[in-house]
C-alpha cells in the first residue's frame, strides 16, 4: 500500500514535469537534470517519511497487540476474582449460619441452666424455710431465754448451768444440726424454769 502511494507520487511528479515542459516549449538538458535532481530529492524525502510512518505503524500495532494481551489478562483476573468473591460470600453465609446456630444453642443452654438454678434455689430456700420455720419446743413449766455461747461452753455445760437437758436445748434450737455445732458469740435459746 505504501509502495502504491509512492509510485503514484512519482507518476504525478512526472506528469507535472511533462506539463511544465510543454508549457515552456523546450527544456534544456540542464533544466531536465535540475528537475530530476529536485524530483530525486522529493522522492528521497517521501521515502524517508514513508519509512518513518511504517515504523510508527509497526510500533502502534505492537502496542495494540500488547494492550490486547493485557486486556485479556485483566479479564481473566477479573473472572478469577469474581469466582473467589462468590466463594467467600458463600463461606460468609455458612459462618453466619453457624454463629446463629451456636448463639441459639448457647441461649437454650443458658435458659436450661437458669431453670435448673431456679429449681435449686427454690429447693434450698424451702429447706432453709423448713429448718427455720420449725418452732422451738418449750418443755412444760419452762420458758426460753437467750444464751450467748462463751469460750469453753458446750451443750452439756450450758444444760447443767440452766437446769435442763441437752435434748431440751436441741429442741429449743431447731437450727442446730449437731450438739458440737456451737460457735463462740453465737446466741441460742435455753429452756429455764419459770
Amino acid at each position: 500500500m505504501v509502495r502504491k502511494g509512492f509510485l503514484l507520487l512519482v507518476a504525478t511528479l512526472l506528469v507535472s514535469f511533462s506539463l511544465r515542459a510543454q508549457q515552456s516549449g523546450t527544456l534544456s538538458a540542464q533544466q531536465v537534470m535540475t528537475a530530476l535532481a529536485g524530483m530525486r530529492s522529493d522522492i528521497s524525502l517521501v521515502m524517508d517519511e514513508n519509512k518513518r510512518l511504517s515504523l510508527r505503524i509497526e510500533e502502534l500495532e505492537d502496542a495494540l497487540r500488547k494492550k490486547g494481551t493485557q486486556n485479556q489478562d485483566l479479564q481473566e483476573l477479573c473472572n478469577s476474582l469474581a469466582q473467589q468473591n462468590q466463594s467467600l460470600e458463600a463461606r460468609i453465609v455458612e459462618i453466619q449460619k453457624a454463629v446463629e446456630a451456636d448463639q441459639q444453642a448457647r441461649k437454650e443452654e443458658f435458659q436450661k441452666l437458669a431453670k435448673d438454678l431456679e429449681k435449686m434455689l427454690k429447693g434450698a430456700s424451702s429447706s432453709v424455710s423448713a429448718g427455720t420455720s420449725a418452732t422451738p419446743v418449750v418443755p412444760k413449766g419452762m420458758e426460753l431465754r437467750d444464751w450467748e455461747v462463751q469460750k469453753g461452753d458446750n451443750l452439756s455445760t450450758i444444760a447443767k448451768a440452766a437446769g435442763c437437758t441437752v435434748q431440751q436445748i436441741m429442741g429449743a434450737n431447731p437450727q442446730l444440726k449437731s450438739p458440737d455445732a456451737l460457735r463462740v458469740g453465737q446466741t441460742i435459746r435455753v429452756p429455764v424454769k419459770k
